[in-house]
C-alpha cells in the first residue's frame, strides 16, 4: 500500500506552521495526534479506561493529561468573569485573522495560575491542552489576548512534538535571549515561533503597546541566532522549523 502523504516531511504534510501559514492543516494534525494517543494508550494499558473511542475524546484535555502523566499543576479554577473574558479574546482572535478560528477551536482547559511566582501565563508539555493564566493576564483585553495567543502557539507545537521530535536526545539546555536558563532547544524554537506569531497579531490588530513590536523583533532575532548556534542539537524537523521561521523573518 502506498501512503498518500510523505510522513518524512512534516512541514509539507502540515503545510507550514500554525498561526503563520494560512493553509496550515489543523484537522490533519489533530487527527494524527488522536490516532497516536490511541496507540499509546493501548501500549500503556490505559485504553480500557476510555470507553468513548471517538476522535473528540482523544483530543480532550483530560485524555491528553491522562496520557502525559500526573505532574501536578499550579492551578485554581477560573472565576465566571474570567471565563467570559477568555471567550471574548478567542472570538476577537478569530475576527482579526479568520484563519486562526481553526486554531483557537483546539480543546483547551484554562485555569488560574496559582501561585504565579512572577509569571503571567504558563504552558508545559507535561500538561497538554492546559493553559494557566495569572491574575495579571486579565489586566487589559490586549494583555489577555497576547497571553492566550502566546500559550496557544505553544500548545500547537506541543501537538507536533507528540508526533515528531524537534531535538536530539543528547541536546543540552541553553539560556533564552531573555536570560531564562535551562531551556531545551525545542523551547527556543517555541520562543521564536511565539515572537513571530505575536508580531503578526499586532501587525493586524494595530494596537501593540509602545515598544512591543521592537522588543518582539529583537527577541525573535536573538532566538534565531541561538538556533543557528545549537543546530546540531535539533532534529531535521527542528532545523527545518528554524529555517522556516528565519525565512518568515527576512
Amino acid at each position: 500500500m502506498t501512503l498518500a502523504y510523505d510522513l518524512s516531511d512534516p512541514l509539507a504534510l502540515l503545510d507550514g506552521l500554525p498561526f503563520l501559514d494560512e493553509g496550515f492543516m489543523t484537522k490533519r494534525l489533530m487527527a494524527a495526534v488522536a490516532a497516536a494517543r490511541h496507540v499509546t494508550a493501548q501500549a500503556e494499558g490505559k485504553a480500557d479506561r476510555i470507553t468513548d473511542q471517538s476522535i473528540e475524546t482523544w483530543l480532550g484535555p483530560s485524555r491528553a493529561l491522562l496520557l502525559a502523566g500526573t505532574r501536578p499543576m499550579p492551578a485554581m479554577p477560573l472565576a465566571p468573569r474570567q471565563k467570559g473574558q477568555i471567550a471574548a479574546a478567542l472570538q476577537e482572535l478569530g475576527s482579526l485573522i479568520p484563519s486562526w478560528s481553526h486554531l483557537t477551536s483546539l480543546p483547551i482547559r484554562y485555569a488560574l495560575l496559582h501561585p504565579a511566582n512572577g509569571a503571567i501565563s504558563a504552558s508545559s508539555r507535561a500538561w497538554p491542552q492546559h493553559i494557566l493564566l495569572s491574575e495579571e493576564a486579565f489586566a487589559t483585553p490586549v494583555e489577555l489576548r497576547e497571553q492566550i495567543t502566546h500559550e496557544l502557539s505553544h500548545q500547537w507545537l506541543y501537538l507536533i512534538e507528540e508526533l515528531w521530535r524537534l531535538e536530539v536526545p543528547s541536546a543540552q539546555p541553553v539560556a533564552l535571549p531573555s536570560g531564562t536558563a535551562n531551556r531545551s532547544p525545542s523551547e527556543v524554537l517555541g520562543a521564536a515561533h511565539v515572537a513571530a506569531v505575536l508580531t503578526r497579531l499586532y501587525s493586524v490588530a494595530g494596537d501593540a503597546p509602545e515598544g512591543r513590536l521592537e522588543r518582539l523583533a529583537d527577541y525573535r532575532a536573538g532566538c534565531l541566532t541561538l538556533l543557528d548556534q545549537i543546530a546540531e542539537d535539533l532534529t531535521d524537523l527542528g532545523r527545518e522549523i528554524a529555517r522556516h521561521l528565519k525565512e518568515a523573518h527576512e
